[in-house]
């Protein structure tokens, strides 16, 4: 079992890891802040909190930098008295670093989530076009195997022999028709797809 599997199966572990980091860094705020009178090394933290929180939940991930943010401010303003400028970047850098990193999470998560779909479109494309195609190329098959054994044996004459050949070439005109009209549905969903391609498919 991976880890998506994992994932899937036990959605409560996400949230459960969030909220324990988010207590910790509350925690290291209280105590190294406001007891030990550091304002600087341990807000590293936060930041491991606001990646992980911007690759699983986004942008979302800037609710919980502002809050830090925020908590940092004034707990700081509660210690000097006076709005220190570099709790305030340090709080602005907390919402920036969580915006940039849900972005590109997001972004990436989507383009994953577009291959996937259109890996998806693709096999879909496959299997129909099989399906549509498989049962008549087998009767052309039988039916060009019996007019082979009609010119051998001599029981179809020419004319005959004709006629079948015509049947048969109005089925691989159909089939041909159904490929055209999946291949126009793959270019009509699929925007993206080359012009150079497309009107090849359309051939």
């Amino acid at each position: 079992m991976d880890l998506s599997e994992i994932d899937k199966k036990y959605t409560w572990i996400r949230p459960a890891i969030v909220v324990a980091l988010i207590t910790l860094s509350v925690v290291l705020e209280v105590v190294v802040h406001i007891y030990l009178s550091t304002a600087v090394a341990y807000t590293h933290i936060f930041y491991l909190v606001i990646a992980l929180t911007g690759i699983w939940y986004y942008r979302k991930a800037a609710y919980i930098a502002l809050g830090f943010g925020l908590i940092h401010i004034a707990v700081d303003y509660w210690l000097t008295g006076t709005l220190d400028p570099a709790a305030v970047v340090r709080a602005v850098m907390f919402v920036i670093v969580a915006y940039v990193i849900g972005a590109l999470s997001e972004s990436s998560n989507f383009h994953h989530e577009e291959r996937e779909r259109k890996h998806k479109a693709l096999i879909g494309f496959i299997t129909e076009v099989a399906l549509r195609i498989k049962t008549p190329i087998s009767v052309i098959q039988e039916n060009l195997s019996g007019i082979c054994h009609g010119i051998e044996t001599g029981e179809m004459d020419n004319e005959e022999i004709t006629a079948a050949l015509q049947v048969q070439i109005s089925h691989t005109e159909k089939i041909l028709a159904t490929l055209r009209e999946l291949n126009q549905a793959v270019i009509d969903e699929q925007k993206d797809i080359p012009d150079s391609y497309a009107d090849l498919l359309t051939r």
